[in-house]
């Protein structure tokens, strides 16, 4: 193909963008200095004016000459501003964009033509290809200076900018804005053909059609009219829309000012009746193009490429290696050299010669890979490459090779089956990752090949082994939608059910499977797993006699799918521990013990024994079950929190010294908030014991190396200071509390509020205490329980004050809340009333 379908983007000039630009600039200098002088003005003005002059007939040298004595000789002169920004122009123009960007970057700093001075210095980075800075600088004229005469041409610069950095999409939404917001600048006809080139050079064929015919139409004088006939013949070409492109490749021919874009459109004419397998006319018009190449003196490798490709067609294979063979030597420098070498490796490939066809994807890819435009050259050759290994039986290579083209499409089916095949052989070798990029690609390439249901379910599973749920689950949904008469639905039930079960969706997963247990027979592979995952389903969702059932039959009738039916096992008993048949569950857990030493499940059975006696309050059982526990699975990762448990058996036996003794062993390195909550339980032990230093020494660590438990620390130092009376110092901590983030903490603000407010009530302070209280429901009004209490208090204190008006102003606010507490409140203002009155 010709290089207009590598998706070239050439930009127009910038130096005619930014020679438009002049005349903006030099209007503004011209209204606010016009041009003719009287001789009674100073030589500061004449200094300004011939610079201005001497700039705008690009005599860049002289100007900068002047600028410099205008600004030696009056260094105050009010003109400094505008004589600077011509400067750094001159030096733009002059391509010292150094000295320019000095120039425009020491401007920054006056808010005088500061639209000016951030456009060029937008265009000065630019041209140096800082295009993050380009950009900074013209966003920021276009959103502080949206009315500037610069607006648009900066909103142009910006669309340049981005296509600089291939950010096309980027690039469309500047040039649009550029449309809609100035659709009759001077610049509009370049966005607007720019905007198509975005969309042609994004593949968007459709959209790129649509900006070339608005062009066209819009501006039917254009000296580019024959190149917008060409991209529409190009985007029509790409829509597989020979025929048509067949018209538009016809006027780019006949209308163009350019021989090389005369040329191309005539070999493009060859490749679309090549297209159409209309060989005769595709022959005629590449001969055409051979002649008209000779005639012009133009090289003539685009037209050798199309007869190369011609004669592959028409299985004339000695004429098109001749061709290949001559496109290669005859242009060692050909931009078409990438193609010529892919082409001639096809052939040798074609020919069985793989070989040769090898050494030539080879070559093809260890020369032209640093050329982003030959990307899909590139890939095509590592496709090739992968097949003749393929060929020749060195399947790690082929693999290997493949692996490099992820992003390769293509619509051949036997790639696909190809293709398959290695996504998986991944997955039986569990490179997931490997086997998902393969399955991508097929779907990508080809969604409606003959294998594309069997690909969606292979990769549904292969996300699935990744525990990457979201998109399991859209994989399988998507294989329901869009192959209903797919042999692999049956299956799709039970791994859907999987992956609701893995999101922990059990309303879901239950549906699912059920739908997949109803029509799978008693010897269906799946059967089992799918009854497990139906009876976890259950008891997640606390039916607990429907999942007792379910793991009974798996135990019954699948012995012999041990790991299964032993964990339904352990499963059955924790069922009856749900249902508070306690007995039956730690008999069961019991014998389990004895049945699997030194297993999962005998070490999950020893946790909820010593579980359940801990919450029994039997403190010697549950230290029984852990120590045990801890003898036999020293190295379990539930260790810690088995310490903690033995720990909280020994303080519920009051044996301090044994708990603190414990909660020390738990190792923070692997369990930090668990070693936090330990630190706090010794706390409270210390407390307990009166031992206020150790008490107080253990609730300062935690506030210093455990953050999260910052707030309940300082709220343990205030308890400790209340039990003791010293309100004074418990208020200080409550208020610290009070201002540390809540994170694990189930103390709620308004509690601590409460509890400031009573400390400052147990010191007599009756008015501070009110206001305390009227914080609660002013600042946590949501947290009704403690609103009426803290109403109760004040209005408590408020008749202790003989301020009844006042306390029934309280009692009433209580009865709008409608709790229980409102009778009461009811019955005290009844009571003020009545005796108040016979007072």
């Amino acid at each position: 193909m010709d290089s207009f379908k590598s998706g070239i983007i050439r930009p127009m000039s910038l130096r005619i963008l930014c020679m438009k630009s002049i005349l903006l600039v030099s209007f503004i200098f011209m209204v606010c200095f016009p041009s003719t002088i009287s001789h009674a003005q100073n030589t500061e003005q004449e200094l300004f004016v011939v610079s201005q002059s001497a700039f705008e007939d690009g005599f860049y040298d002289i100007a900068i000459r002047y600028i410099e004595q205008l600004l030696k000789q009056y260094p105050s002169t009010e003109k400094r501003v505008s004589a600077r920004l011509l400067l750094g122009q001159c030096h733009f123009f002059k391509s010292q964009y150094l000295k320019a960007y000095e120039v425009f970057h020491e401007l920054l700093e006056y808010s005088e033509f500061k639209d000016a001075t951030l456009f060029w210095l937008g265009e000065t980075y630019l041209k140096g290809a800082d295009y993050l800075q380009a950009e900074k600088q013209f966003r920021q004229l276009i959103e502080v200076y949206p009315q500037s005469e610069y607006t648009p041409q900066a909103t142009h610069s910006l669309g340049w900018t981005y296509f600089a950095e291939n950010k096309l999409e980027d690039a469309k939404k500047a040039l649009r804005e550029l449309l809609e917001r100035f659709p009759d600048h001077q610049l509009a006809e370049n966005s607007l053909f720019k905007l198509g080139e975005a969309e042609y050079n994004l593949r968007n064929y459709q959209d790129s059609v649509k900006y070339f015919s608005q062009y066209l139409e819009k501006y039917p004088q254009s000296a580019r009219m024959a190149e917008g006939y060409f991209y529409i013949g190009e985007s029509y070409y790409y829509l597989e829309d020979f025929l048509t492109a067949v018209t538009y490749y016809a006027k780019a021919a006949q209308g163009a000012y350019s021989e090389n874009l005369s040329l191309m459109a005539k070999v493009s004419l060859g490749w679309s009746y090549l297209k159409l397998k209309k060989y005769d006319l595709a022959k005629q018009h590449l001969e055409e193009a051979v002649r008209f190449s000779k005639e012009k003196g133009i090289e003539s490798d685009d037209v050798y490429l199309g007869l190369a490709s011609l004669y592959y067609e028409t299985k004339a294979y000695d004429q098109a290696m001749a061709a290949y063979t001559q496109l290669v030597g005859d242009f060692p420098k050909s931009s078409r050299l990438a193609e010529a070498y892919l082409g001639r490796a096809n052939l040798y490939y074609q020919l069985q010669d793989y070989s040769k066809a090898m050494d030539d994807y080879q070559y093809t890819i260890d020369h032209f890979s640093e050329n982003p435009s030959h990307a899909e050259i590139i890939e095509k050759a590592y496709f090739g490459l992968a097949w003749s290994y393929l060929k020749v039986g060195k399947i790690d290579d082929s693999i290997k090779t493949f692996e490099t083209i992820k992003d390769q499409s293509t619509n051949k089916t036997v790639k696909i089956s190809a293709l398959t095949q290695i996504g998986d052989a991944y997955q039986d070798l569990e490179d997931l990752e490997k086997a998902v990029a393969v399955y991508d690609q097929i779907l990508k390439s080809d969604p409606h090949s003959p294998y594309a249901d069997y690909v969606q379910y292979r990769e549904g599973i292969a996300l699935l082994k990744m525990d990457r749920i979201e998109a399991a689950t859209l994989s399988f949904q998507g294989l329901q939608t869009n192959f209903p008469q797919s042999k692999y639905l049956h299956d799709t039930h039970y791994y859907l059910a999987l992956s609701y079960f893995k999101k922990k969706n059990w309303t879901a997963a239950r549906e699912h499977i059920n739908d997949f247990i109803k029509d799978s027979s008693l010897n269906d592979h799946l059967r089992p797993q799918a009854l497990y995952i139906c009876a976890l389903s259950e008891f997640n969702l606390e039916n607990y006699e429907g999942a007792l059932k379910i793991f009974q039959e798996i135990v019954r009738d699948y012995p012999n799918e041990a790991n299964i039916a032993n964990n339904s096992e352990i499963n059955i008993a924790k069922c009856y521990y749900r249902m508070e048949r306690f007995k039956e569950a730690l008999k069961i857990f019991k014998a389990l013990i004895e049945k699997y030493p030194q297993s999962e499940i005998a070490e999950e059975s020893f946790l909820w024994l010593g579980d359940h006696s801990l919450e029994s309050l039997d403190f010697d059982n549950a230290i029984i079950y852990y120590k045990k526990f801890l003898e036999e699975f020293s190295s379990s990762e539930r260790k810690n929190i088995v310490l903690y448990h033995l720990a909280e058996s020994y303080d519920g036996k009051e044996e301090y010294d044994e708990a603190v003794k414990i909660f020390k062993q738990i190792d923070p390195s692997k369990d930090r908030e668990l070693s936090a909550k330990a630190e706090l339980a010794i706390a409270n032990i210390f407390a307990k014991e009166m031992d206020q230093t150790k008490a107080f020494d253990t609730y300062e660590s935690i506030i210093k190396n455990s953050p999260e438990f910052k707030r309940d620390a300082y709220i343990k130092i205030a308890q400790v200071h209340k039990e003791q009376g010293e309100y004074e110092k418990a208020i200080p901590s409550y208020q610290e509390a009070l201002g540390s983030p809540i994170n694990l903490s189930e103390v709620t603000n308004a509690e601590l509020q409460f509890s400031i407010a009573d400390s400052c009530e147990s010191l007599n302070r009756l008015d501070k205490a009110i206001e305390e209280y009227l914080k609660i429901p002013y600042l946590y009004p949501q947290e009704i329980a403690w609103v009426v209490k803290s109403y109760l208090r004040v209005a408590r204190l408020l008749e202790e004050q003989e301020k009844w008006e006042e306390a029934k102003t309280i009692y009433r606010k209580v009865i709008a809340l409608k709790t229980d507490e409102m009778k009461f409140a009811q019955e005290r203002i009844e009571w003020i009333e009545e005796n108040i009155k016979r007072r």
